[in-house]
């Protein structure tokens, strides 16, 4: 695949640069936001070659889901074409949100000179490609990656398209997020006897059995282990949710960042954590999320995700 031809068309189909305010990749994702979605031909986006669909994300953003092999390749192209960078040391003019992966292999782009206030990439290493992986699958019903990836993708995309429908509530139906931080999608490895044998999978199936009992219309279960990505999905929640559950993880007792974006958007929070961190070590007895959350759930396992999304419910009168 000539991933310079792609992301070219990819852009022209989105509206051009000056449509384009952020970037980031996620999964298999090209995930973008817009200066105006309208402008999006989502007929020619979707003819494309190595597209395999589209997925509306809130009010002023999209994703493009390409193949695991191209999806690197083609991220990094478009930057280039579209000026818009990556985070990192040096801001540009344009800078984003998010973050773009590093191209797998070499191809022309690396032999054609950035432009200024192109930005340096980040490099997508292999613990960040094992925790994709575990979200893959936990999105797509377990099913694994391997001779059937295309029908494995599509499943991923279908699941995406009915989690963008569902965001925005229909005749009074609310939707609610949940949040994990670092080392969640690693359930069921990371130190059982603390945080049990059930994995991530598992965990997303527990918060959508109890998101459809509570009567919520949407639910979304997103992972990261970034602090960034965490704080870009707590502000894209805006508008979008009703509410959140949030399980920072290891940043519950180090980031003000995402206390802040907490706080910036305002929904109603409840912290959970699988395991009783009140019991364990001294550093981890200071929370900065809390302050943002109208209570904490702790040492309940994943039940602690079934009562956090049933106590959202009530707090928010459904």
């Amino acid at each position: 695949m000539e991933y310079r031809e792609v992301a070219s068309k990819i852009l022209a189909a989105v509206g051009g640069s000056d449509n384009v305010t952020s970037v980031m990749t996620c999964l298999t994702r090209l995930r973008l936001t817009l200066t105006s979605p309208d402008a999006v031909k989502s007929d020619e986006l979707k003819e494309i070659k190595g597209v395999l669909g589209t997925v509306r994300r809130g009010h002023d953003g999209i994703e493009v889901v390409l193949g695991p092999a191209s999806i690197e390749g083609v991220s990094r192209e478009f930057s280039l074409q579209s000026g818009v960078g990556v985070s990192g040391p040096s801001m540009a003019p344009k800078s984003p949100m998010g973050a773009l992966a590093d191209a797998p292999e070499k191809n022309e782009a690396e032999d054609r000179q950035p432009e200024p206030k192109k930005q340096d990439h980040i490099v997508i290493t292999p613990g960040r490609r094992s925790s994709y992986r575990a979200q893959q699958r936990a999105a797509i019903n377990d099913e694994r990656l391997g001779k059937e990836d295309m029908d494995a993708l599509r499943a991923f995309l279908d699941e995406g398209t009915k989690a963008a429908a569902s965001a925005k509530p229909e005749r009074g139906g609310k939707s609610v997020l949940v949040i994990n931080g670092p080392n969640i999608n690693m359930l069921g490895i990371r130190e059982p006897s603390i945080y049990g044998k059930a994995d991530y999978a598992a965990l997303v199936r527990t918060c959508k059995a109890a998101a459809a009992e509570a009567g919520f219309s949407g639910i979304r279960c997103f992972q990261s282990n970034h602090e960034g990505a965490i704080v870009d999905e707590i502000q894209s929640a805006l508008g979008t949710y009703d509410g959140i559950v949030m399980n920072p993880a290891a940043y519950t007792h180090t980031s003000i960042a995402i206390l802040d974006a907490l706080k910036a958007v305002s929904l109603p929070c409840v912290e959970v954590h699988i395991s009783r961190v009140e019991d364990r070590e001294d550093f981890r007895q200071v929370s900065y999320v809390r302050q943002a959350c109208f209570e904490t759930i702790t040492g309940m396992g994943l039940e602690g995700y079934r009562k956090a999304i049933l106590d959202l419910a009530a707090r928010l009168g459904m």
